[in-house]
């Protein structure tokens, strides 16, 4: 139906404009703008998309970091958040380094996938993912220890979930046993190599599903998103879709649309990480703006606004739990319900 009514507006247009069928045929009709296509041109623009969402997902990283530095303070942030990101991102670098670097890997990806030999993996997202952990390194110092960082405000009772605990050992101990499996029982597992990179990839992909759900049950427990960065939701949110754009790309230059397929990390990434970025941005811009607005008053922290005193308390009778901020008063609370919800 749709080659029908592209064939007949095109016969309809150059009837009328009989000096211009070419340029008619090349705006309307599909196949000849395929077979116009021009290769080299597609692959210079998608090695641009790989370097563009490569600089808008690094940059996404300092944000977080400056606004910490900024705020000398990491209420809001949450450290499960933090240490699932760190581990994530670890066996994202393993994962893209083993595709782009490993003759062995490699050689087993191209028997498997004869259509398409080459990963759809650049050099853009190993050092994406290696400088990613480098900073996520240093915002879990500002979590863990901020008194390196000379912070105002100290967790002294803030720790990882037991289900973050949980869930970091079991990854571990999976790609614990699937190296062994190869190691010493291939003939029996039929697995490869490249078994133990998909799996490693897919526990990044796991890690990022889960990853953002404490963060967004933070901000609805404190119905706020002061103390985390709005700014680097929004560049990871863009570098997502050119992420997911280039992909496409990338697999229509083979030729072969199951590239999008064999690259299922970086295809479900993006997916999980437009979702929860949406989320996010709800949260910040509306449903709870108002609180967001009054606190950021000039020169004021959320945790500066609130009385010192509550107006229960006898004078004089003021001990470290009364003047600590509402931030540090749910961090226990938190610590230990942030995956109840």
């Amino acid at each position: 139906m749709v080659n029908w009514l592209v064939k007949w507006l095109t016969d309809l247009l150059a009837a009328e404009l009989e000096s211009w069928p070419v340029v008619i045929k090349f705006i309307l009709c599909y196949d000849y703008i395929y077979t116009m296509y021009n290769k080299p041109l597609a692959q210079t623009v998608s090695q641009g998309l790989g370097w563009t969402y490569f600089l808008l997902w690094t940059c996404s990283f300092y944000p977080q970091l400056i606004h910490n530095y900024r705020r000398r303070s990491t209420d809001g942030f949450s450290l499960n958040f933090t240490l699932l990101n760190l581990f994530g991102l670890a066996a994202y670098t393993i994962f893209n380094g083993s595709l782009l670097f490993s003759p062995v890997i490699r050689c087993q990806y191209a028997e498997r996938h004869p259509q398409s030999p080459e990963p759809t993996v650049q050099i853009n997202d190993f050092t994406y993912a290696i400088h990613g952990t480098i900073i996520c390194l240093l915002i879990y110092s500002q979590l863990q220890w901020p008194s390196l960082w000379n912070f105002h405000t100290i967790h002294p009772s803030l720790k990882v979930h037991p289900f973050t605990i949980w869930i970091l050992w079991c990854s571990t101990g999976a790609i614990a046993l699937d190296i062994i499996g190869v190691s010493f029982y291939s003939t029996w597992t039929q697995r490869e190599w490249l078994d133990i990179v998909n799996t490693i990839g897919n526990i990044k992909v796991f890690l990022t599903a889960i990853k953002y759900t404490p963060q967004a049950v933070m901000n609805w427990r404190y119905q706020s998103t002061e103390g985390f960065s709005i700014l680097a939701v929004l560049l990871d949110l863009t570098g997502a879709l050119l992420s997911l754009i280039q992909l496409v790309l990338d697999s229509s230059l083979q030729g072969d649309w199951s590239g999008i397929i064999n690259n299922i990390s970086k295809l479900l990434l993006g997916n999980i990480t437009l979702l929860f970025d949406v989320v996010f941005l709800v949260q910040h811009y509306c449903l709870y703006r108002k609180r967001n607005l009054q606190a950021i008053k000039p020169g004021l922290r959320a945790s500066e606004e609130d009385p010192l005193i509550p107006s229960n308390s006898a004078e004089g009778n003021i001990d470290d739990n009364t003047c600590r901020s509402p931030w540090r008063s749910h961090s226990s609370t938190l610590s230990r319900s942030i995956f109840s919800c």
